[in-house]
């Protein structure tokens, strides 16, 4: 590349009309040679000061943007020394420059684009002209991650919520809870294990307190959790070290102690002295006046956490069994061209086999490089894999033209701290290749480049990006979930689920439509080395995360099928 070809190109990158070929091979010369950066950081070093010069000089008309510009870029260029604004041109030159070459010695780091990748949106980021790569990347969060709620939803039994369903794994909302049926284990942040039994009205107000309104709660306090109350509209029962149980109605609560002791405090009370003790095997019941019945209350009879905790075991397994059956039906659907899993029984031999048999042209079994075997969404050890560590992925090759396409996969996101997360991205991004990810806001990416029609101009092209809304934040953080996106010809349409249903759905401009999807060789949660590098440097964009399920459909698979193929491989 000439001077002058160089100078045209580092031009047009920070103009920002630069085309995709050219700012590949600009991005390349910035990559392996050092004279072409520093080339870049003084254009755009003076870029900012000239940008500033022209904003003071607004203030002063005596000034002009023009000859400040001429001076900058020449400061030997002479004025009459009659022209009263020569001086100040030549001073605000000479300031221009001094204040370029300060620049450069004092700072660390300059302000330039980050690569990316030539087809997807540019960011800034830190870089340090001393480095001989970008990969001393200084990142500093405006804020920490935050959540809010103060339980978990550590699993439940035919459950059925009021409203929006709340899935296992996750926080509880803050708020009142409408349990209508069913059976629900809470695990506060204080260490308290409570099941509630529907029908439930009730509201979790901090680790250490629940206000129940209606409905059946059996509680597990351990010693650091002495103290924890239920507040219901007959009293209050404080915990003194106990497994307690209470039944709650509008104008009455049972309360009765399973081992230990509590304390009980009646509505209306007026002083401490006035509480009940009750231990082991006792019960009463308070009233909504604030009497207190000493009869001896009928066993609640509610299970317990660790009880539940054994029953929700047998279910999942029974669940697991409902599941191979499913799964061993899908593999055989004409259109599966990939399905991955861990079999968590057989040797580790770093191989992962595609187990679609319904057609003869499928992806090739896949190569597991640096992904470590983890426990999956089942419990069992060894049935998933884990790609946190950096390199982590799947590599494999997918042959053939597909008319649409369909991909789903299970994970188990630990946190989104890269701006781009792979799910499945083929080793460029050629036309008719498709990239699947999650942004790091939480949305998923979806994009295939279609095929420049012969009028069209590559460097006025620019490819759709299909976005969903976000459906990942800290608060899933370690929760097991399904996604899925359908890329429709037909239809021309792409539609992204979360845990079977549609979460957003974007028609396909004609100019974007690709009719035959090609993938070729591509990775599972990572991106492999782009074709134009030239040194080791890569992008990070291993999932940090955890996967134990992906497949891969030629076409559309319709919204029923992709809540069917949930369903049978719910968990919860």
């Amino acid at each position: 590349m000439t001077p002058d070809e160089r100078s045209t190109l580092l031009d047009s990158l920070l103009d920002g009309d630069i085309s995709e070929s050219d700012f590949l091979r600009i991005e390349a010369e910035l990559i392996v040679d050092a004279e072409v950066r520093q080339e870049y950081y003084r254009r755009l070093q003076l870029g900012v000061l000239l940008e500033r010069e022209a904003a003071e000089s607004l203030l002063d008309p005596s000034v002009h943007v023009a000859a400040v510009l001429d001076t900058a870029t020449d400061p030997a260029i002479e004025r009459t020394p009659n022209d009263t604004s020569a001086t100040r041109i030549k001073s605000a030159g000479m300031m221009l420059l001094a204040g370029t070459l300060l620049a450069i010695a004092a700072s660390v780091f300059v302000v330039v684009p980050l690569i990316r990748g030539a087809n997807e949106p540019q960011d800034l980021v830190a870089w340090d002209p001393n480095a001989a790569t970008n990969s001393e990347r200084v990142s500093r969060p405006e804020s920490e991650p935050s959540a809010s709620g103060f339980a978990i939803l550590s699993g439940q039994s035919e459950a059925v919520w009021e409203g929006v369903a709340i899935g296992s794994g996750g926080l509880l909302p803050g708020g009142e809870l409408h349990l209508k049926s069913g059976l629900v284990h809470l695990e506060l942040f204080s260490g308290v294990q409570v099941v509630v039994q529907g029908e439930a009205i009730f509201s979790i107000d901090s680790p250490m307190q629940i206000s129940m309104t209606r409905g059946r709660a059996r509680a597990q306090v351990p010693n650091a959790a002495h103290g924890f109350r239920i507040k219901t509209a007959a009293g209050e029962v404080v915990d003194l070290g106990t497994e307690f149980a209470v039944d709650v109605t509008d104008d009455r609560s049972s309360v009765q102690v399973v081992d230990g002791e509590v304390e009980l405090r009646p509505q209306g009370m007026t002083a401490v002295a006035d509480s009940l003790r009750l231990l082991e095997g006792e019960s009463v019941e308070l009233m909504s006046d604030g009497q207190v019945s000493q009869t001896q209350t009928a066993d609640l009879n509610l299970v317990g956490p660790v009880a539940f905790q054994k029953e929700l075991a047998q279910s999942q397994s029974n669940r697991l069994q409902q599941w191979q059956a499913a799964s061993e039906r899908l593999r055989t659907d004409p259109r599966l061209i990939a399905h991955y899993q861990v079999d968590p029984s057989a040797e580790w031999s770093r191989q992962l086999v595609n187990l679609a048999a319904g057609r003869r042209d499928v992806a090739s079994d896949g190569a597991v490089v640096a992904a470590q075997r983890a426990t999956d969404r089942w419990g069992r050890s060894g049935g998933a894999l884990d790609f946190s560590r950096t390199g982590s992925r799947v590599r494999l090759d997918v042959p053939g033209s597909y008319r649409g396409l369909t991909l789903y996969c299970w994970v188990k996101i630990n946190s989104l701290d890269r701006w781009y997360n792979s799910l499945f991205l083929t080793d460029g991004h050629e036309e008719r290749e498709p990239h699947w990810q999650i942004m790091d806001d939480g949305r998923m990416f979806f994009s295939v480049k279609a095929p420049l029609a012969e009028s069209q101009e590559e460097q006025s092209f620019s490819h759709k990006i299909y976005y969903s809304e976000p459906i990942w934040d800290t608060s899933l953080s370690g929760r097991w979930i399904m996604l899925a996106t359908v890329y429709d010809v037909d239809a021309q349409r792409v539609a992204h689920y979360l845990n079977g249903t549609e979460i957003s759905s974007e028609a396909i401009p004609p100019e974007s439509l690709a009719e035959a999807i090609e993938i070729g060789a591509a990775s599972i949660c990572n991106w492999s080395q782009p074709m134009y590098r030239t040194d080791a440097t890569f992008v990070v964009r291993n999932l940090n995360g955890v996967m134990d399920e992906f497949a891969m459909f030629n076409g559309a698979l319709s919204q029923q099928e992709i809540s069917e193929i949930y369903k049978a491989g719910d968990p919860y």
